[in-house]
């Protein structure tokens, strides 16, 4: 049997290996990275080791279709946060990007109202058995981060309204690119900005949870492991702790407590080798490697009002997300 010496030594082992692993991931991949060409998910997969060619088929397939979809990508860490990471980039660059654009309508109200659920939220998580003390900080740092879109918003207001010759116009336009570097820059110091926000989202996500059990449970008992688990402790198991990923009831839960909708491609390998709808275990898999979207947050009575909602846009590959465009 195993001395305690041999156990201490076996989990300091361990814990170097997982500390070597997680350093590997933080010096070969950002936090969020810059913008990409859509072309690179297919080369990825196009690249593909002979033995392994057969499995990546499907993928190759699903990005051929994406690329007649969307334009561009931005890879996200995979390190367990990349829902959060995704939503939380996508979401801000969103705001401070359609607010800074003329021809985008209803955006400064669209930042107020998710600025607005923001700024109420830490007394309403409260509720739900959080302490102000112990999460304060983070809340801080999400509200001190649409601060700083709203100031940069500011600045492209005063610079629009002095913007009727050329050259105003190529200062606005200088300064929304700075904006936007300067977001990217924020949301990509390592522990910083983006993990604290990125937990709080995790808050936030657990507070609709419990917040409307009902709603949600179903979703729970459905799980894959059929396990029975209420909604306190699968909020504490799988909501609250970093490095936990994200599955559908908890993607449908960060979009209903924002007011967003995320639209999410599902780019999961299935081959499709024909032109017809086909279904594989009962989900539909569309035309030729077309790939399925799910909505979450999605409005059905839509009013004026509700168009002008955020739609964020992300894909799904087994076990990771990114951020489409």
């Amino acid at each position: 049997m195993p001395s305690d010496d041999d156990a201490q030594t076996q989990d300091k082992l361990t814990q170097a290996q997982l500390t070597a692993i997680e350093n590997e991931i933080k010096s070969s991949q950002p936090l969020t990275s810059q913008l990409l060409p859509i072309s690179a998910l297919l080369h990825q997969y196009s690249t593909t080791a002979a033995n392994e060619q057969q499995q990546s088929a499907g993928f190759i397939q699903s990005a051929q279709f994406l690329s007649t979809k969307y334009t561009s990508l931005r890879r996200v860490r995979g390190d367990g946060n990349c829902y959060y990471r995704a939503f939380l980039y996508s979401l801000c660059e969103h705001l401070l990007l359609r607010n800074s654009n003329n021809n985008e309508t209803g955006g400064l109200k669209e930042f107020s109202r998710i600025k607005t659920t923001i700024a109420n939220s830490l007394k309403w998580v409260c509720q739900f058995g959080y302490e102000e003390m112990t999460i304060d900080m983070f809340y801080e740092e999400l509200v001190e981060l649409f601060d700083f879109i709203e100031t940069s918003l500011s600045a492209a207001d005063n610079n629009d309204k002095s913007a009727s010759t050329s050259a105003g116009a190529a200062e606005d336009e200088s300064n929304r690119n700075n904006a936007q570097q300067q977001l990217h820059a924020k949301l990509n110091e390592e522990n910083s900005t983006s993990d604290y926000c990125t937990w709080y989202l995790r808050v936030l996500t657990a507070a609709q949870m419990k917040s409307n059990p009902d709603r949600f449970l179903p979703f729970l008992l459905a799980d894959e492991t059929n396990m029975m688990m209420d909604i306190p402790t699968f909020c504490s198991r799988e909501v609250e702790p970093m490095g936990k990923e994200c599955g559908m009831v908890t993607v449908a839960a960060l979009a209903e407590c924002l007011g967003v909708k995320v639209v999410i491609e599902y780019m999961d390998g299935r081959l499709s080798n024909n032109d017809n709808d086909a279904a594989v275990g009962g989900i539909d898999i569309g035309r030729s490697g077309e790939v399925v979207n799910h909505v979450f947050g999605q409005i059905h009575d839509e009013n004026d009002e509700d168009r002008d909602r955020i739609c964020l846009t992300l894909l799904y590959r087994p076990g990771h997300y990114d951020i489409l465009y």
